[in-house]
């Protein structure tokens, strides 16, 4: 392991969380710095006294460009190595940098600019990197303190000691945020993933609703005209509807793209209807494929009904464009019905017909009363 790399990094990829917090610890950690300086370096020239001014200033000066290094390159492998000597080589001038009544207590400006750093430094590396940064720092504070007060410097000892102590708070505080960091990361790789999953489950049941629409219209709707006598089998279209559905049913491809002619469609439809329709609609009619086979799929399904529930055997479709929409009708001149009547599960109204056309976004209104015959009209976008 590097004790010098920038940050300690968690098993396995950090997430986006932890990554914008070691980003934000950097720049703390340089904001920190240059704030501290500024703060520093004006006690420093207050402390000062004539015969040391000019080598405080220098020492000021040539910190400021540090400092611009500093932040310049704060993601640098190399920066805190060097960072930690420019302040192990800083401690060392306080005999002529730092008056000598404040070498030994808590206005010493270069203690503060040490303790800064060393809090500084828990943000940018691992936390051994920052024991021994730490431990460098002090050291050579105390050295310093010697060199400028060789016969009370022991008198500095806790003071520096306290730096250790400053430094291990601003780990704890780091370990927190990164903690903090990692379970938003956890928290929203578990909202993605049941996100997905969700996902899924609603495609799943789409792909269910689709199969089951497909075979109510297919196999169920042919099955139940033969069995309840509206053909009595010899049709010649009843065969060939029959190797319609099974090979839809087989194959079940999924929804054509590109545009194709919605009145072809519904021409089949018509033709092949288990009753006579009358059918009014333009020569041409071209549409999105996937819109005219919904479209085509609820209309059978609305001559299917007609044949099943209207006691007529004839119905009306028209079909007509409409201020970029397309409107289709299917009515009869039958029994009716109270529409408000309809079971919910019922099928054929509320998934062949009015669902289909609404996933492609349309809408089906069904117009009904006893006696009254039967009005289903579409409504979809053109394009």
């Amino acid at each position: 392991m590097n004790p010098w790399r920038p940050g300690p990094a968690p098993p396995g990829p950090a997430g986006a969380t932890e990554r914008e917090s070691h980003r934000l610890g950097r720049r703390y950690a340089v904001v920190m710095r240059a704030t501290a300086l500024c703060c520093v370096s004006g006690a420093a020239l207050f402390q000062a006294g004539p015969d040391r001014r000019a080598l405080v200033v220098g020492t000021v000066v040539g910190l400021v460009a540090w400092t611009v290094a500093y932040a310049r390159f704060s993601s640098r492998r190399w920066l805190l190595p060097a960072d930690t000597l420019v302040i192990m080589l800083l401690c060392l001038t306080q005999r002529w940098t730092v008056p000598p009544d404040a070498v030994a207590d808590s206005t010493n400006w270069v203690l503060a600019l040490v303790s800064v750093t060393a809090v500084a430094h828990q943000w940018l590396t691992t936390a051994a990197g920052g024991v021994l940064l730490t431990a460098a720092v002090v050291v050579a504070h105390l050295a310093g303190n010697a060199l400028a007060l060789p016969d009370t410097w022991w008198g500095t000892v806790p003071l520096g000691l306290w730096t250790f102590a400053e430094a291990g708070l601003s780990r704890v505080l780091f370990l927190l945020v990164r903690a903090g960091a990692r379970q938003a990361d956890l928290a929203l790789a578990a909202s993605a993933r049941a996100r997905r999953e969700a996902a899924v489950a609603a495609a799943r049941r789409a792909d269910e609703r689709e199969h089951l629409a497909v075979l109510h219209d297919t196999a169920a709707a042919t099955l139940l005209a033969v069995g309840a006598r509206m053909v009595d089998g010899t049709e010649p279209w009843l065969a060939e509807q029959a190797a319609r559905d099974l090979e839809v049913l087989a194959g079940q491809p999924g929804l054509p793209g590109g545009d194709t002619d919605l009145v072809r469609l519904l021409a089949q439809v018509a033709r092949h209807a288990p009753v006579a329709v009358d059918v009014r609609a333009p020569a041409a009619l071209p549409m999105p494929a996937v819109r005219a086979t919904a479209v085509s799929a609820a209309v059978r399904e609305a001559l299917t009904n007609v044949a099943r529930h209207s006691g007529v055997d004839t119905a009306e479709l028209v079909v007509r464009p409409a201020g970029g929409r397309i409107l289709v009708e299917v009515s009869d001149r039958g029994g009716g019905f109270a529409p408000e009547g309809v079971p919910p599960h019922r099928r054929g109204v509320s998934q062949s017909i009015a669902q289909r056309v609404a996933r492609v976004g349309g809408r089906a209104v069904v117009t009904s009363r006893p006696g009254a015959g039967t009005l289903v009209s579409l409504e979809v976008p053109s394009g």
